[in-house]
C-alpha cells in the first residue's frame, strides 16, 4: 500500500489555557475524499490552518507527500501541492470571473505579476488564460467568464472559488464549508461539483461541513472531533451509526438509506 498523502500525528494546539486541538491523529490517502467534522469550537478550522501553516502547533507532526510542513515557511505551502477555499468567499468581487481565476495561477508566474496586470501575453499568462478558459467549459460555466463575480449566484461563486483553487495545480484542496449558504439545489451541485474534482482532476479532496447529508454521500471516511479532540474515524455508515458521534454531533441516527 502506498504512503499516506496527509498525515497528522498527535497534533496539537494550545491557545493559553484552551486547547483547540488535541493529539489528533488522522490520514489523508491519494484520490480519496475526507470530511472532518464535529460541533462548532471542536477544533476543525484549527486543523485547517495548522495545515495550511496559518497557525504553528503546540505539539505533533505534520507531513505532506513526505515533507514535513513543519519546516515549510506559510508561502511555500500552496507550492508543494495544498490549495484551500474558506468559508467565506474570498472572490475580488469587482473584478471578472476570469481575472478571479487567473489570480489562482499566482504561485507559477514567477513573480512576473505586472506583465500580467498590463496584459503583456508573455508565454505564462497566455497559457494562463488558456486554462482558466478549459476549466471553466469543463464545469459548465463558461459563459460567465466576462461576467464580474459579484454577479454571479451565490452557488456559482462558490464554484469560481473552487476553480481558483484548482489553478494553482493542487494534489490536495481543503475545502471549509464549502456549501455554507447554499439552499437544497446548490448543495446538491456542489456535491457533484467536488466528486469531479476528485475523479477527473485527480485532486484529493478534505473538507469541513456541517451539511451531514452532503458528507455522507460524497465521503469516502469521515474523521469526528469533539472538543479537540477525535472521537471516531471511519466510512460513513460507521459515522453514521457510532453512539459517541450520534451524541457528541449529529443529535440522532443518520438515515441510514444516505449511507
Amino acid at each position: 500500500m502506498s504512503e499516506h498523502l496527509l498525515v497528522a500525528s498527535e497534533l496539537t494546539k494550545r491557545f493559553g489555557g484552551l486547547t483547540a486541538v488535541d493529539g489528533v491523529d488522522f490520514h489523508v490517502d491519494e484520490g480519496e475524499i475526507v470530511g472532518l467534522i464535529g460541533p462548532n469550537g471542536a477544533g476543525k478550522t484549527t486543523v485547517f490552518n495548522l495545515i495550511s501553516r496559518f497557525l504553528e502547533p503546540t505539539a505533533g507532526t505534520i507531513t505532506f507527500a513526505g515533507v514535513n510542513l513543519l519546516k515549510v515557511p506559510p508561502h511555500r505551502v500552496i507550492g508543494l501541492g495544498i490549495a484551500r477555499t474558506f468559508q467565506n468567499l474570498g472572490l475580488f468581487p469587482y473584478l471578472s470571473v476570469e481575472d478571479n481565476l487567473l489570480i489562482g495561477r499566482h504561485n507559477q508566474f514567477r513573480g512576473r505579476i505586472l506583465p500580467l496586470a498590463l496584459g503583456l501575453g508573455q508565454r505564462e499568462e497566455r497559457a494562463a488564460a488558456s486554462e482558466v478558459r478549459a476549466m471553466l467549459e469543463a464545469f459548465g460555466l463558461g459563459a460567465v467568464r466576462g461576467a464580474l463575480a459579484s454577479m454571479l449566484p451565490y452557488g456559482s461563486q462558490k464554484a469560481v472559488e473552487l476553480i481558483r483553487a484548482l489553478m494553482a495545480g493542487p494534489r490536495l484542496v481543503l475545502l471549509d464549508e464549502p456549501v455554507a449558504g447554499m439552499n437544497a439545489a446548490e448543495t446538491q451541485a456542489m456535491g457533484q461539483f467536488i466528486r469531479r474534482v476528485r475523479d477527473e482532476r485527480g485532486v484529493t479532496v478534505l473538507l469541513v461541513e456541517h451539511d451531514m447529508s452532503l458528507v455522507m454521500e460524497i465521503c469516502d471516511r469521515i474523521v469526528v472531533l469533539d472538543f479537540g479532540r477525535k472521537i471516531a474515524e471511519g466510512t460513513p455508515h460507521e459515522i453514521g451509526t457510532n453512539p459517541r458521534v450520534i451524541e457528541a454531533y449529529l443529535g440522532q441516527e443518520v438515515d441510514r438509506a444516505q449511507v
